[in-house]
């Protein structure tokens, strides 16, 4: 892989687990999710991703529930951290859902805003906007770049099975050097100025045979409404 990502992680079923990430598990084996108390040891577990850069989808759902069910306790800034592991996760629906969850109360923040502008831009792949955007909130989340580039490499071997090399630059926002380095990585060509992308289901122009099955009975029907 030309780009590094984070790895997504289960509290409930991680091996070696940390010691939130068991505190985690005594809590969804209890009670579960549901007191206020609980908002702190998941976000606690959301600063050791950040650190580590894993992500934990459930329980990063489950902070921003809390946060809809104890408005007092409400983080900006956890929020927007969650936000960007969702940016992170692409193609991952993990963005869409807690960018729906995003507590009315914050969704003026500054931050918020930013992160959830930068999302949209994603998924409705505006590479070269994107970049034009102020991400330096995202970036202090380790491997934020890495991830994103990720994706839309991903994004573009889906899409083309041949690429002009300038377009593909102002995709990733990467230089000429970096262009090298992908495509080598990727196993990938270069003719002249195109970047020949390996074939995949997903990039390649196949003809669909549509078989239909008519009864004998149905011809008759028609030809004996045309014969009137």
């Amino acid at each position: 892989m030309a780009f590094q990502q984070q790895t997504t992680v289960d509290f409930v079923t991680a091996k070696n687990a940390s010691a939130t990430q068991q505190q985690l598990l005594a809590v969804h084996n209890g009670r579960g999710f549901c007191e206020q108390a609980n908002v702190a040891i998941l976000e606690t577990y959301l600063a050791e991703q950040v650190k580590n850069s894993t992500v934990d989808i459930d329980a990063s759902l489950a902070l921003l529930k809390l946060y809809q069910v104890y408005p007092a306790t409400v983080n900006a800034e956890n929020v927007a951290k969650v936000l960007v592991k969702g940016i992170m996760s692409l193609p991952s629906t993990f963005f869409t859902g807690a960018s729906t969850m995003v507590p009315e109360s914050i969704r003026e923040d500054a931050n918020v805003t930013a992160v959830l502008h930068t999302g949209f831009l994603l998924q409705s792949c505006l590479f070269e906007d994107f970049w034009k955007e102020d991400v330096t909130f995202a970036e202090k989340v380790p491997g934020f770049l890495q991830s994103v580039r990720a994706y839309i490499l991903t994004a573009i071997s889906r899409s083309h099975s041949v690429i002009s090399t300038d377009v593909f630059k102002a995709k990733l926002n990467v230089s000429d050097k970096e262009v090298a380095d992908i495509v080598a990585a990727e196993k990938w060509t270069v003719a002249g100025s195109l970047i020949q992308i390996n074939p995949n289901e997903d990039n390649q122009m196949q003809a669909k045979k549509v078989q239909e099955n008519i009864e004998f009975e149905d011809v008759l029907k028609v030809i004996h409404t045309l014969s009137r």
